[in-house]
């Protein structure tokens, strides 16, 4: 899962000093000597919660390969998410790592998930009862048997998916997405409504890191450090169900250097979410915007495609072949078209100077690339169904 430790970028922090700096006549190289010393001494702790976290799962029975370390993607950037990287070469089909199942944060009385209607309820519910397991053991503290992995947790800011975020934000985000969509109202509507949570904001935030975190009913530590590109899977899995627990190895050779990447959405338990599930969904619930391939679903228009992009930039699309939705139609082109155009008009009005003070920079930032996202996919889409016979210049 992806793992933001920081709400705001190390950028945008610099340049809130400088300007408060000047405001207020402060030494700037003072400032800076400050804030680079809290931050050295923040990336040294959170870098030993880490460490601890591994060494316990080792302790526990797990491994963890020791060609492999947690590191920041970007190195210089103490903002910058979290990866697992490969410090030497690792071969097709070596061990990453086991956790043990007795690591994880997991509930044993969970709803049959497996059945054709109702299987979003029985998911819910599901997850609020992990994230009321995972609510005790942050509360336990030092005192859970799962206090390596609770300690990395605590560090985890809020606000990192959009249910969490500014007001400003939210009134944005939502107006991109198709009328009726949950993209920031899921924890108001399907868990303080339904009783779950109430308005204690410690409560929506471990809703919110267990929907990102989780393996359906599962929290499961080191394993939940790798990152999702699947345009780039280089891992395999068994199921997390597994005994001893989840296994994962190398699905090809891995450079020194390269990150590890796993997929969040065609995995060995995700059943068949691919074919309702797509880029908006995984913004939804892990708070990013995916690297290419880009997937779009509209269940009611019965579209469905991937908009994918090669070494050379160069885009292509795959159109369902699954026979759940079918190829594109002329009725499916008029709605894309109609979409596209609602989306440049929601961007004309609100993605402006008006709203930018309204919005903390990290949530303008990926609103921005979703929106840039969703323009770009969507014309190449209309574009290349034209290029089959349909669109305006045959209706």
């Amino acid at each position: 899962m992806p793992i933001l430790s920081a709400t705001y970028s190390h950028q945008a922090m610099i340049f809130t000093i400088l300007f408060l700096s000047l405001l207020y006549g402060i030494n700037c190289r003072f400032v800076m000597a400050v804030y680079s010393s809290a931050n050295q001494s923040n990336e040294h702790n959170e870098a030993l919660v880490v460490s601890r976290m591994i060494k316990w799962a080792q302790s526990e029975g797990g491994t963890v390969n020791d060609k492999v370390e947690i590191r920041r993607m970007d190195p210089e950037d103490v903002s910058s998410p979290y990866g697992v990287f490969a410090k030497e070469s690792i071969k097709e089909s070596e061990t990453i790592m086991i956790i043990p199942k007795h690591c994880y944060i997991m509930i044993d009385d969970a709803e049959d998930m497996d059945v054709e209607y109702g299987w979003q309820d029985a998911y819910n519910k599901n997850l609020c009862k992990l994230s009321h397991r995972l609510m005790d053991e942050m509360r336990l503290g030092e005192e859970s048997k799962y206090a390596p992995y609770i300690s990395y947790l605590k560090t985890q800011k809020v606000g990192q998916l959009p249910a969490n975020w500014s007001a400003g934000g939210k009134r944005i985000l939502r107006e991109l997405y198709p009328e009726g969509s949950q993209v920031v109202d899921w924890i108001d509507q399907n868990f303080k409504d339904k009783k779950c949570i109430g308005d204690d904001p410690f409560e929506s935030h471990m809703v919110e890191m267990t929907v990102q975190r989780c393996f359906d009913i599962a929290l499961i530590p080191v394993w939940d450090m790798v990152n999702h590109d699947n345009g780039n899977i280089n891992v395999a899995t068994g199921s997390y169900l597994d005994e001893p627990g989840i296994k994962v190895w190398a699905s090809k050779d891995i450079q020194s250097g390269e990150e590890i990447y796993a997929t969040y959405d065609k995995c060995v338990d995700c059943y068949d979410i691919q074919l309702i599930w797509g880029t908006g969904e995984i913004l939804k619930d892990f708070g990013f915007v995916e690297a290419y391939p880009h997937r779009y679903v509209y269940e009611e228009e019965d579209i469905w495609f991937e908009v994918c992009k090669n070494e050379n930039n160069e885009l292509s699309i795959k159109w369902d072949s699954s026979g759940e939705y079918g190829m594109i139609t002329e009725e499916g082109v008029e709605f894309l078209e109609d979409e596209l155009e609602r989306i440049e008009k929601v961007g004309k009005r609100l993605l402006n100077k008006e709203n930018v003070d309204d919005v903390p920079y990290h949530e303008w930032r990926i609103i921005q690339a979703y929106y840039d996202t969703l323009i770009t996919d969507l014309e190449f889409a209309i574009e290349a169904a034209e290029e089959l016979g349909f669109g305006k210049d045959e209706l």
